[in-house]
């Protein structure tokens, strides 16, 4: 075959192993349900399903039911909750393929008891609660007409109750605190009712890093396990250090493309579109085969890194749809053919997601998940 232009390296071993890092934290009396939406935070939703089933995740989450669907086909056996619930005449597939419905809101319930029973059917589902992120759940002052439908279907089993946090790793904000007694109150009205679901889930990754008293019966953790965490907030220090101390998870993810040609060029040679980059001295430019269509974002130009034989190299002139340009007038050893790392580590040099995720403003989650079709993942133990 020939050689690759870029592609992803991903480790199951140390998925396996960040799994049984969130596990000796939160303690094995919990759940622990991953979460595999946006193609597993773009590692391969089946995959790493196939590699964190074996080592023992309780259920899984996704927020569509095609992605549910795609993790039955290839062979996935535990639970699958649709953490965004469904839309409507999706609910004969959520019954054929005896996925977990989350109930998002009091129409998703009518339309699931009424399938349900219709197929003479009792389905698993989890209520979602909005506590104050605004988006989805049911809002405080819809619980008891919920409640109502609820204690009265005869095809709906309720197996969980939750809620989503806004802002987990903001410690200068109440609404966490607001949330949490949010959620409790709408707990005890289900209680009142005789409704104790088992499965209590508050704690996305932020929560379960450091708010313990969030962790409820089943946690979900997302970026945590494909070995990053959030950017916390507090008040005059930076405890990211010691969060990683406690939960000592690793990436699992390398970015790689090969440099495709090397060219020289004099000072004061303008490069790229809208000669955004102008030479300063004698260089020597490495093109890269890749670009924005796989996901490299063009808002990164002028702000990011590659790791070129193990040194650090900046690129250059604007990011294409699928090249860009990295000045390596500093590395005479590289050529044409050489892997240069994106996303990874090469000696004493890293790059981690977290690095192209503030450039942008944004977070890991969608650095990865960007990550495009075009780019092969390649898998080992």
């Amino acid at each position: 075959m020939a050689q690759r232009r870029c592609w992803a390296e991903i480790s199951l071993a140390r998925l396996r192993e960040n799994l049984g890092i969130v596990r000796r934290h939160v303690g094995v009396e919990r759940k622990i349900l991953a979460v595999l939406k946006g193609n597993a935070y773009g590692h391969g939703a089946v995959p790493v399903a196939r590699a964190l089933a074996e080592a023992g995740a309780d259920a899984f989450g996704v927020a569509t039911v095609e992605e549910g669907i795609e993790l039955r086909e290839a062979g996935i056996e535990q639970p699958i909750l649709l953490m965004a619930g469904f839309y409507p005449g999706e609910e004969q597939e959520v019954l054929e393929h005896e996925l977990t419905a989350g109930l998002c809101d009091l129409g998703q319930l009518e339309r699931l008891e009424q399938a349900a029973r219709t197929r003479g059917r009792r389905i698993r589902c989890h209520v979602k609660v909005d506590t104050g992120m605004g988006r989805l759940g049911i809002p405080s002052e819809a619980v008891p007409q919920a409640l109502d439908m609820l204690t009265a279907s005869r095809a709906l089993e309720l197996e969980g109750l939750y809620t989503h946090f806004a802002a987990s790793e903001d410690f200068t904000s109440s609404q966490t605190a607001e949330q949490v007694a949010c959620f409790e109150s709408v707990r005890a009205q289900f209680a009142a009712r005789g409704l104790r679901p088992p499965l209590l889930h508050l704690a996305n990754t932020g929560a379960i890093v450091a708010r313990p008293e969030t962790w409820g019966t089943l946690v979900r953790p997302g970026s945590l396990l494909y070995g990053y965490m959030s950017f916390f907030k507090f008040d005059g220090a930076d405890r990211t250090e010691e969060f990683y101390q406690k939960l000592p998870v690793r990436p699992a993810l390398t970015l790689k493309a090969v440099i495709y040609l090397i060219r020289d060029f004099p000072p004061g040679k303008p490069l790229g579109y809208g000669a955004r980059f102008v030479t300063q001295r004698p260089s020597r430019i490495a093109i890269l085969p890749i670009g924005y269509a796989d996901g490299w974002r063009r808002g990164l130009t002028g702000h990011c890194r590659v790791i070129v034989r193990g040194r650090y190299a900046p690129v250059v002139g604007t990011i294409g749809m699928d090249l860009m340009q990295v000045d390596v007038t500093d590395i005479p050893a590289a050529q044409p053919g050489d892997a240069v790392i994106l996303i990874g580590s090469s000696g004493n040099a890293t790059i981690p997601p977290t690095e192209p995720a503030r450039a942008l403003g944004s977070v890991v989650s969608e650095i990865l998940s960007g990550l495009g079709q075009r780019i092969p993942r390649l898998y080992s133990e």
